[in-house]
Order: structure tokens, then C-alpha cells, then sequence
């Protein structure tokens, strides 16, 4: 009798292990930003998505328990209808990898996602691009010319544009001055970003713009075209450049094997 019953646990040990074997084979994805792709992830365990990008960001409306590390995202949730999670990398939102993620009661899955090769060609181009566009004077050459080139109306080579995203928020505060961002542009190079917004004068008399107004700790210059004064109800835009956060700055996280 506990021979059969011993049997019986390791046969059903045994099928347990393949099933869960099975169910723990990672899901290869190519992805080209602009294109979802439709996953399933396991509603009631950890999740795993591993992405081209160094250092991802991710952005979702559901309520899901978020992890980065390195280029991995953990993420759990609970939620059993459908949602969509966009991934971008930490310093641009110019390229965004869009899942419709679709919940069901199934062991934890793995996601490896990797860029087409047209969309990864691409992104190296433009990248380089701007680089060399940036680097073919100096420091504050380079600046004075990106932003002149935005003022006319146009975009600096190599550069992308792209609607704001909350994320890069620029607070800008000044006394009878309001400031808009909601309707706002990113422009965004290799080694600069642009923010660009608008500024009201809601006073009844001219009001002098102050770039310290809009400070930050990325912040290399703020412009407003074509000049700095702005008369009662005059609306202008405003130019925030900023340089682009190092890649090389970002740490990499190797995940323990004992916390997971």
C-alpha cells in the first residue's frame, strides 16, 4: 500500500515538474514601436518581461505590481480584464513597445521581447544623426543652433518628434505667468531633449518671462521666441533644452536567484 501510494506521488511529482517545465518555456516576441502585440501573462504569479532596452521604463493604467531591474520587468496583477502596458527606454519616448496584455489563470510566463531589425536600424540611424549634428560644434554652438532651428518652425537632423509625456513635466513657476504643458511637444536628439509648452501672461501688464523660471537638474537652457516679454492675455511658446541623461550612468541590477 505505501509502495502504490509512493507510486502515485512521484508519478504525480513528476507530471507536475513537466507541466510546470512546460509552462515556464519563455515567449519570443520581435516588436516594432507602433505595432501591439497581443501576450498572456499569468494572473496570479510573477511575471516576467525581458526587453531591448537598458535601463525600460513602463506605463500602464491598470494596477499591477512593478518591478525594473536591468532591463527585466516583474509584474503581477490581478486584474482580469485585459490592458495595455507600454515599455520605452528610460531617456526617449520616441520608440514604445505596446502589449495588450490579456490575464488568465495559467503558471508565470517569461516575455522576451526584441526590436525588428528595420525598426533597430532605424533607431541607430537617427541616433547617429543627431549625434554628429550635435557634436559638429561646441557646447553652447550646438544648443544655440538646435533651438533656432525648433524656433522656425523645423527639426534639427537626426531629431524625433513626439507629444509630451507626463513623465518629463517641467515645473516652471513665475508670478502672473501660467504655464502649459498639456498640449506639449518632445523633441529628442542624441545628446539633448526638447520640452516645448506654452506660457500666458493672465495679468493686466506686461510681464517680463525670467528663465530661472523653469528650473531642473537636467535643465542647459530655456528660451522663449521671440523675445522674453509678454503683454496681458499674450500666449508664446517656451523651449526647455535638456541634456539627456548618460546610459552609462544607469546601473545595472543583477536580480538574487533567493528573492525570486
Amino acid at each position: 500500500m505505501n509502495k502504490a501510494f509512493a507510486a502515485i506521488v512521484c508519478c504525480s511529482v513528476c507530471l507536475y515538474s513537466s507541466m510546470s517545465l512546460a509552462g515556464s518555456t519563455p515567449v519570443k516576441l520581435q516588436v516594432s514601436p507602433g505595432q501591439q502585440q497581443t501576450v498572456t501573462l499569468s494572473r496570479l504569479h510573477l511575471n516576467r518581461i525581458v526587453t531591448p532596452f537598458t535601463a525600460p521604463q513602463i506605463r500602464t493604467i491598470d494596477q499591477a505590481d512593478i518591478r525594473i531591474e536591468g532591463s527585466v520587468i516583474y509584474l503581477s496583477s490581478q486584474q482580469e480584464e485585459p490592458f495595455v502596458v507600454y515599455i520605452t527606454p528610460h531617456d526617449s519616448e520616441a520608440h514604445a513597445l505596446s502589449l495588450l496584455v490579456t490575464p488568465l489563470d495559467v503558471p508565470p510566463k517569461e516575455i522576451q521581447l526584441s526590436l525588428s531589425k528595420q525598426w533597430q536600424q532605424k533607431i541607430n540611424d537617427n541616433n547617429g544623426i543627431a549625434k554628429r549634428f550635435e557634436e559638429a560644434s561646441d557646447y553652447q554652438q550646438s544648443i544655440t543652433e538646435v533651438l533656432s532651428t525648433l524656433v522656425k518652425g523645423q527639426v534639427p537632423e537626426g531629431y524625433e518628434l513626439n507629444q509630451f509625456h507626463e513623465i518629463h513635466f517641467q515645473s516652471c513657476q513665475q508670478d502672473g505667468l501660467t504655464f502649459d504643458f498639456s498640449k506639449g511637444q518632445q523633441i529628442q536628439g542624441h545628446h539633448f531633449h526638447i520640452l516645448v509648452g506654452t506660457c500666458r501672461n493672465t495679468t493686466e501688464k506686461p510681464i517680463t518671462f525670467k528663465e530661472h523660471s523653469c528650473k531642473g537638474s537636467h535643465t542647459a537652457a530655456v528660451s522663449m521666441w521671440p523675445n522674453n516679454t509678454l503683454y496681458p492675455g499674450q500666449r508664446r511658446e517656451l523651449f526647455i533644452l535638456l541634456n539627456a541623461p548618460n546610459q552609462a550612468s544607469v546601473p545595472l541590477i543583477r536580480p538574487s536567484l533567493l528573492t525570486h
